[in-house]
């Protein structure tokens, strides 16, 4: 497969001599299993992990009639202390429009989740609303409180020696008017979860931005550019100093391949990326006889009418390329993952996708499909390679 390298070839040269093996899936939604206070439509996407020092998993995931946004949409949350073996009920949210965007972080002691409002219209792109709430205990949750700008979408949360830092962005994604605002990438820290100091980092065609740091306080960061700019359109790989983290360094040319719903683990300090792998891509087909218009939506309808997987890259730090590695069990309509750290070796991942008897489904068709999708837990484990 294109850009498929030799896995141990590429673990010695770029990543420290680490091998990963991606364990085999455990199907937890739709499920028999889950508490009967959390029923389910076909489309089960959007996830979050999250894993107490007690040991307890938490897991919030989306669930709606259709993968595109829905009045009957809810967040659905359980926990569980054997790793998703059994589940109880923990809380579920509906607003009558869609939620999406589902993430836990934890910061001065306290727990707090955070989902997006987003419109009803199953044809547009309508953010509305960041909310949050904060665990007061098992199964007990404060009052939502909306937070950020209207219309401000949140993505990726990291804590790091008790300050909290977040990716939003903001802007209007998703629209092909020649005369479109372009989208803002944000970036924001908070020490006690609630209140945030933001600056824009990148402006322009990004908007799902990834991001960890590595073992040296580096910060790294995938970003989405599906939209298109100066730089092209598919993946900017960003990094910023520990002098200044809202300093970012951003590649001139972006990477034709596109990286969709990132997420990144750090293993020994080294980042990896878990996200939406493109088969047949790259994303940005170099078509330099159209306007930028043109290509933007000739890229987007050919996106959508090719098969897709999540996999896992690794990000080599002295190149900045972020090169793939493996992928993760996967079709059609795929690609949220969220992880947790089990050990110093091995990583829990949850993840969604169409059903995997049909691995050449289009994305577009495994968002269309009756079939839905389901969301499973997959662990990953590191090896020394020599």
């Amino acid at each position: 497969m294109k850009r498929l390298l030799p896995l141990l070839l590429l673990l010695v040269g770029c990543t420290g001599s680490w091998t990963p093996t991606i364990g085999e899936p455990r199907f937890v939604v739709p499920s028999i299993d889950l508490p009967s206070e959390t029923p389910t439509g076909a489309s089960n996407n959007n996830v979050g992990l999250w894993l107490t020092d007690d040991d307890e998993l938490l897991m919030a995931w989306r669930t709606a009639p259709t993968h595109f946004a829905s009045s009957d949409a809810a967040i659905h949350m359980v926990r569980s202390f054997d790793l998703g073996e059994t589940w109880e009920f923990e809380a579920t949210w509906s607003l009558g429009t869609d939620v999406r965007e589902p993430l836990f972080y934890e910061v001065a002691g306290t727990l707090f989740f955070t989902f997006f409002e987003g419109g009803t219209d199953s044809l547009a792109f309508e953010p509305q609303q960041m909310w949050r709430t904060e665990r007061l205990g098992a199964g007990d949750w404060s009052e939502l409180e909306g937070w950020g700008e209207e219309g401000e979408v949140p993505w990726e949360v990291q804590v790091r020696d008790g300050t909290a830092y977040l990716t939003t962005y903001f802007g209007e994604h998703y629209n092909l008017d020649a005369d479109a605002e372009p989208v803002d990438v944000r970036f924001a820290t908070s020490t006690d979860g609630r209140t945030w100091d933001q600056e824009v980092v990148y402006t322009g065609g990004a908007s799902e931005t990834a991001f960890a740091f590595d073992g040296d306080g580096r910060l790294w960061a995938d970003l989405r550019n599906e939209d298109g700019d100066t730089t092209g359109f598919g993946t900017l790989l960003c990094s910023a100093e520990p002098e200044d983290y809202f300093a970012w360094d951003c590649p001139e040319v972006s990477d034709p391949e596109r990286h969709d719903s990132g997420r990144m683990l750090v293993h020994r300090g080294t980042p990896w990326l878990l996200g939406r792998y493109d088969v047949g891509g790259p994303y940005d087909e170099g078509n330099d006889d159209l306007t930028f218009d043109e290509q933007r939506l000739e890229y987007l309808l050919n996106y959508s009418a090719r098969p897709k997987r999540t996999a896992l890259w690794s990000i080599d730090r002295t190149a900045r390329s972020v090169d793939l590695v493996q992928e993760l069990p996967s079709a059609g309509d795929t690609s949220f993952p969220s992880v947790v750290q089990l050990d110093d070796d091995r990583y829990l991942v949850a993840n969604y996708t169409s059903p995997l008897d049909e691995p050449d489904i289009t994305w577009l068709a495994g968002q269309l499909s009756d079939e839905g999708t389901l969301i499973y837990l997959i662990e990953i484990e590191f090896e020394r390679a020599d």
